[in-house]
């Protein structure tokens, strides 16, 4: 369980090197936001911020998360 941090960093920058994806279609959870973060473009996450601010301006639908 030590070595689980940096193999999934290991995992994760191959694929990202490749062309893919750590996500499916259901999102990012809770215990990828730091990959999120990592391998999104800036673009992206400003998108998605933009998107959660105007369908959710006072933060009530799903507190804490991006989207």
């Amino acid at each position: 369980m030590a070595q689980e941090p940096v193999i999934r960093r290991a995992i994760h920058d191959l694929v990202a090197h490749y062309g893919g994806s750590f996500s499916a279609e259901h999102g990012i959870g809770q215990l990828k936001r730091e990959e999120l973060q990592r391998y999104a473009p800036s673009a992206a996450l400003a998108a998605m911020r933009a998107i959660k601010q105007a369908l959710d301006p006072n933060g009530i639908m799903n507190p804490g998360k991006l989207l």
